[in-house]
C-alpha cells in the first residue's frame, strides 16, 4: 500500500518539553521522506537485508541518530502509516542490494526517549497506558504473567462472490471487531473467504504486569496490561520490552465503556534484569568507595539496615547478590537457607532483597508448587476463547535476580517442585500443546523455622533441619540462627530496634546511627547507592589466580581427609563465593584475600550443620542427620529387617527382634531405635502394624 495524499499528518515539535503542532504535512511532504529513509535503511541493515531474513524489527533510535527525525514524529503519531511508509522504503532498499522482491515482515523497537514519554515526562509505564495513548506509537517494560500458545489469526481477507466472482480484500485490523462476511456490492450475496488468497499470521496473546521498580509507589497493587502480539516467535516468560498501539474494546454494547489493550508490533525478551541507571558520577563514587577495604562490611550492613548483628549472614546475602562468574552451564548464583527461631526477622530479610529490582518474594504458606515454578492451565482469554496458557511462577519472574521463599518447610509438597530450579536452573512444561523449557536463573533465599518451632539445645541441629537431603544438599550456604539469650547482646538490640522505629519518622537517631544513609569517603551511602553499588559489581568478570585456586584445592582436599563426606559442592560454593567477594571489591583477578573469605565464610555455616564432634571433622551427610559412623550403623539395622524379613511369613518382622538381632552384633538399643525412626523417615521401611516393620 503506498501512501497517498488521502492522508494529512500534524507534525510536531517540542519546546521545552512541551509537545506543540506546528504544521500540516501532505503528500508531497511525506514522500520527501522515502529516500532519506530509504538510503538510513541501505545503511543500518544491511546485514539484514544480506542474510535474508523474514523478520526485522527496524531500530527506530537508529533512525533518529541519523537524522531523519520527521519520519519518526510521523511514525509516533500514525504508526500503521508509518510502519507501511517503512516497509515500502524497507523493500525499495533491499531490491537496490538483491535485485529482487523480499518476502519480509518489519516490525519497530527502541522508540527514541524523546518520542516515548508520558505526561510524568518519563518513559512509558503500563499505568501510563490510558485514553491519552490509544492510537499512538510506544514503547514499555513488562514482566510476563499469562501467555498462550501460538495461534493463527487472520491478517488480511480474500473473499469471492460465488455467483458473479467479484472479489473482496478486507484487512483485520482489530481483533476485537466481530467477523462478518462481507455482501458482494454487484449481487447482494453472502461473499465466501478464500482460504489459500488470505494472509495469516502468528499471534499470541500475553499478560504483562508492570515491574516493582518502575512503578511509583511499589506499595500499591500491580497494574497489568493485555498485550495482542502480532508475528510473535512464542514468548512466554521473562522481562520484555513491548513496542505497540494502545487499542480499545467496547465489552458491553450498551454501555460506552472500553477495555485497554496494546496491540504489539514487537516484544522482546530483555535477557539480563532491569540494571540501575548509573551516570558517572555514580561510577566515580562506586570506584571510591570499592577502594575502602572494608567496602563489603559496610554495603552488607546497609543492605539490611533494620536487623541488628548477624554479620556473616549479611555479608553472605550481599555477595549472593552480587553473584559469581556465569561460565557455560556452571550457575553463577548462591544458594542461601536461614533457619531461624521466631522473632529474629527472616521475613524482614527476605523482603528487603525483595525490593532490589528483579527480585521477588513468596511465602510457602500460600503458593503451590506450579505457583513458584509454571503451571500450565486452561483459562479464557481476552479474545473470548477458551485456550491453554502458560502462568510463569515466582522462579520463573525472578529469573536472572533472586527468589525469596518464606517459611520453606510449611509446604512440604511445594519443595520438589524447586530442585529443577536451583540446579539445572530451568522449568519445564509440557501440557496442552504447549512444551517449553522457561529460563529460571535465579539465586535462591529460602528461610524456615526449625522443625519443632524453636531449636531444641538438646537436639542436634541437623535433627531439626526439616527439608529432604536433596534439596539440602542444593544449599551453597545454610545458617541456623538462635534466638539466645545474652543480656548485652539483647540490650543493642533492643536500642536499635528503638532506632529504627525512630528513624522511620526523623529519618535520624543516635549519634552512632542513621537508618536511611551514612557517609563514607566523602560519599553518602544509602539503599540506592548499595543497589547501584551490586549492579556495577556484577559486570566485573574476575579470573581466579593461581594462588587462590591453590588455596581453595586446599581447602577441599583437606576436608576430604580421612573419607570425610564433603562434596565437590562445597568446592564450587566456595568459588562461587570468592568471585562474587573479588567482584565486590571490583577487581578484575580472584586473589588469596577472595579465596580465604569465601572459605571463611563456607565453613561458618558448616559449623553448625555440618561438624562431627565424634571424629571433629567436617562431615556434610550430616546436614541431613546422618553422618558417617551413624549411616553405618543405620545400614546395618536395615540388613537386620531385610534379614528377617525373609525369614518371615508375612515379611513383617516385630521390633523386639530387631533389637535382640542387633544386640547380638554389638549395636546398642539407642542406635537400633534411632536408626528404625531414620529408615521410616527415609521412606527405606514403613510399620503397616504397630511395632511390625517390613522393608518397602
Amino acid at each position: 500500500m503506498k501512501i497517498t495524499s488521502k492522508i494529512y499528518i500534524v507534525l510536531v515539535t517540542y519546546v521545552k518539553g512541551t509537545r506543540k503542532f506546528v504544521k500540516i504535512m501532505d503528500d508531497k511532504q511525506i514522500q520527501n521522506i522515502r529516500p532519506r529513509l530509504t538510503e538510513c535503511l541501505k545503511t543500518l541493515n544491511f546485514q539484514d537485508i544480506i542474510s535474508e531474513k523474514k523478520k526485522v524489527a527496524i531500530d527506530i533510535d537508529n533512525i533518529y541518530k541519523h537524522g531523519v527525525i520527521d519520519f519518526i514524529e510521523f511514525l509516533e503519531e500514525f504508526p500503521k502509516e508509518g510502519i507501511e511508509l517503512l516497509e515500502e522504503c524497507y523493500r525499495d532498499a533491499y531490491y537496490s542490494i538483491k535485485t529482487e522482491k523480499p518476502d519480509i515482515v518489519i516490525t519497530v523497537k527502541n522508540i527514541p526517549e524523546e518520542f516515548n514519554k508520558s505526561e510524568k515526562k518519563q518513559n512509558y509505564t503500563i499505568e501510563d497506558i490510558k485514553s491519552g495513548t490509544l492510537g499512538k506509537l510506544i514503547e514499555f517494560e513488562g514482566i510476563i504473567v499469562i501467555a498462550t500458545k501460538i495461534k493463527s489469526a487472520l491478517k488480511k481477507a480474500t473473499y469471492v462472490c460465488t455467483q458473479c466472482g467479484e472479489k473482496k480484500i478486507q484487512e483485520v485490523e482489530n481483533p476485537f471487531e466481530a467477523y462478518f462476511e462481507p455482501i458482494c456490492p454487484k449481487c447482494a450475496q453472502n461473499m465466501t473467504l478464500i482460504e489459500d488468497e488470505s494472509e495469516y499470521i502468528d499471534f499470541q496473546e500475553i499478560k504483562v504486569q508492570q515491574p516493582l521498580d518502575s512503578m511509583g509507589d511499589p506499595e500499591e497493587p500491580p497494574k497489568y496490561i493485555t498485550v495482542f502480539l502480532e508475528h510473535s516467535p512464542g514468548i512466554y516468560c521473562g522481562r520484555v520490552k513491548v513496542t505497540g498501539i494502545p487499542i480499545k474494546n467496547q465489552k458491553n454494547k450498551n454501555i460506552p465503556i472500553y477495555d485497554i489493550y496494546v496491540k504489539g508490533i514487537n516484544c522482546e525478551v530483555l535477557e539480563d534484569k532491569i540494571e540501575a541507571d548509573l551516570n558517572e558520577e555514580d561510577i566515580k563514587n562506586i570506584e571510591k568507595v570499592g577502594k575502602n577495604p572494608k567496602v563489603i562490611d559496610i554495603l552488607s550492613e546497609r543492605l539490611i539496615p533494620e536487623i541488628k548483628g548477624y554479620e556473616i549472614i549479611k555479608k553472605a546475602i550481599f555477595l549472593q547478590q552480587v553473584k559469581g562468574v556465569k561460565k557455560g552451564n556452571k550457575r553463577a548464583d548462591s544458594h542461601l537457607l536461614l533457619i531461624t527461631d521466631p522473632g529474629i526477622g527472616k521475613s524482614v530479610m527476605l523482603r528487603k532483597i525483595a525490593e532490589i529490582p528483579g527480585n521477588l518474594y513468596g511465602s510457602a504458606t500460600t503458593a503451590s508448587g506450579v505457583g513458584l515454578t509454571a503451571a500450565v492451565i486452561r483459562e479464557k482469554t481476552e479474545i473470548g476463547d477458551d485456550t491453554w496458557v502458560i502462568k510463569p511462577g515466582l522462579l520463573v519472574k525472578a529469573n536472572k535476580g533472586t527468589a525469596c521463599i518464606d517459611e520453606l518447610t510449611v509446604n512440604r509438597d511445594l519443595q520438589t517442585f524447586v530442585l529443577e530450579a536451583m540446579e539445572s536452573q530451568t522449568i519445564h512444561v509440557s501440557k496442552g500443546g504447549i512444551n517449553a523449557k522457561l529460563p529460571s536463573e535465579c539465586a535462591i533465599i529460602a528461610a524456615c523455622n526449625p522443625r519443632w518451632g524453636r531449636f531444641d539445645p538438646n537436639v542436634s541441629i541437623p535433627e531439626q533441619i526439616n527439608i529432604p537431603a536433596p534439596m539440602l544438599s542444593r544449599f551453597d550456604l545454610i545458617f541456623p540462627i538462635k534466638d539466645e539469650a545474652d543480656r548485652s547482646k539483647d540490650k543493642d538490640i533492643a536500642q536499635h530496634i528503638i532506632n529504627v522505629h525512630r528513624a522511620y519518622l526523623s529519618k535520624e537517631v543516635s549519634k552512632n546511627m542513621k537508618l536511611d544513609h551514612i557517609i563514607v569517603d566523602d560519599v553518602l551511602i544509602d539503599r540506592d547507592f548499595v543497589i547501584k553499588y551490586i549492579e556495577y559489581a556484577k559486570t566485573k568478570s574476575p579470573i581466579i589466580s593461581e594462588s587462590a585456586e591453590k588455596l581453595l584445592t586446599e581447602f577441599y582436599l583437606n576436608m576430604r581427609k580421612g573419607s570425610v563426606q564433603i562434596t565437590a559442592r562445597q568446592l564450587e560454593a566456595a568459588i562461587r563465593i570468592a568471585e562474587a567477594h573479588a567482584k565486590a571489591k571490583l577487581k578484575d583477578v580472584v586473589d588469596e584475600e577472595d579465596a580465604n573469605e569465601a572459605i571463611s565464610i563456607i565453613t561458618e555455616s558448616l559449623k553448625e550443620t555440618a561438624y562431627d564432634p565424634e571424629t571433629g571433622q567436617f562431615d556434610v551427610d550430616k546436614i541431613s542427620g546422618v553422618g558417617k559412623k551413624d549411616r553405618s550403623k543405620m545400614m546395618g539395622v536395615y540388613d537386620l529387617i531385610k534379614a528377617l524379613a525373609e525369614k518371615s511369613d508375612n515379611d513383617l518382622v516385630i521390633i523386639d527382634e530387631i533389637v535382640e538381632a542387633g544386640k547380638s552384633k554389638g549395636i546398642d538399643e539407642e542406635h537400633i531405635l534411632l536408626s528404625i525412626k531414620k529408615l521410616k523417615s527415609n521412606g527405606d521401611i514403613d510399620e503397616p502394624k504397630t511395632g511390625k516393620f517390613r522393608i518397602i
